[in-house]
């Protein structure tokens, strides 16, 4: 499997701790490729009324770079340097039937930031359950299949690991140039989303997801020219570890300061996230 991680030239932790995971899930084919930095931007990245901030506009150039710069004719493995990996991942990239059953899309994510309407979240919780491993001592990357569902209505943005099929090697890169050319208006990963609801490209998500972003990534992002909210990275990242085939140690102590906390004054508000979250559990629960 060919591939590539995207690391800035100075993020040199980062890039140490992705050669030694890759090293050690024996993916030597998975190269590092430099991240464009803003001062490899034109001039009218750094306007002020620039859609995207310069490190987004940055991180979807090297994207593009990345998708652009893959040999064709075979599938192409895309990781940010925050990546975590599932050792179950190296035995779908090694199995060509596999892979086979992914060739009719363009790009497959190993995990992104789900919708999180009920019915998303529901079809990501039956995916876990079905194939984690029945043994309570069992790792969680032990799973026993996976699930291809489809990324429209279901992906909201992340681009932490994906797969670029042989054809999505063919149709992405005049898309993403078409983007950059037009300003760009929005993210790499929000525009991906944009092109699946427009349907100019078809994509497919792993369920269990087979990579995540460390948890404290948002906290630490090379991106830090935009607004950020405490709240929604801590539990965003959360639920998208909740879903990955590997461990999810420390999870709940990363989100106890959100977990329970009065995120609203209003009293019914209060009220339906409660009832929502009483009525998720009583559908998502096996029949007793």
């Amino acid at each position: 499997m060919n591939g590539c991680f995207i690391n800035l030239q100075g993020s040199t932790a980062r890039r140490d701790a992705m050669q030694v995971q890759l090293l050690a899930l024996g993916l030597p084919g998975i190269a590092r490729l430099e991240a464009t930095d803003t001062c490899g931007l034109p001039a009218s990245a750094a306007l002020p009324d620039a859609p995207i901030s310069p490190r987004e506009h940055a991180c979807f150039v090297s994207h593009t770079r990345a998708i652009e710069g893959a040999p064709p004719g075979a599938f192409f493995l895309v990781l940010e340097d925050d990546a975590l990996l599932s050792r179950a991942l190296p035995p779908l990239l090694h199995q060509p039937e596999a892979l086979t059953q992914l060739e009719g899309f363009d790009m497959v994510f190993l995990e992104c930031l789900p919708d999180t309407s009920a019915p998303s979240l529901l079809m990501l919780w039956q995916s876990l359950r079905k194939h984690l491993p029945r043994d309570a001592g069992a790792p969680r990357d032990a799973i026993d299949g996976i699930e291809i569902l489809d990324a429209r209505g279901l992906y909201n943005w992340g681009a932490v690991a994906y797969l670029v099929t042989p054809k999505g090697l063919r149709t992405l890169p005049a898309l993403l140039r078409e983007a950059l050319a037009a300003g760009p208006a929005q993210p790499f990963d929000t525009t991906l989303h944009a092109l699946l609801h427009a349907g100019r490209m078809r994509a497919a998500v792993l369920a269990p997801f087979l990579a995540t972003p460390a948890l404290d990534s948002h906290a630490h992002s090379t991106i830090d020219d935009r607004p950020r909210s405490a709240e929604n990275d801590a539990l965003g990242g959360a639920l998208r570890r909740l879903f990955f085939a590997g461990t999810i140690d420390g999870l709940d102590d990363h989100v106890a300061a959100y977990r329970h906390a009065p995120l609203t004054p209003d009293p019914q508000l209060r009220l339906l996230a409660d009832l929502m979250a009483q009525l998720f559990v009583i559908t998502a629960r096996p029949p007793e």
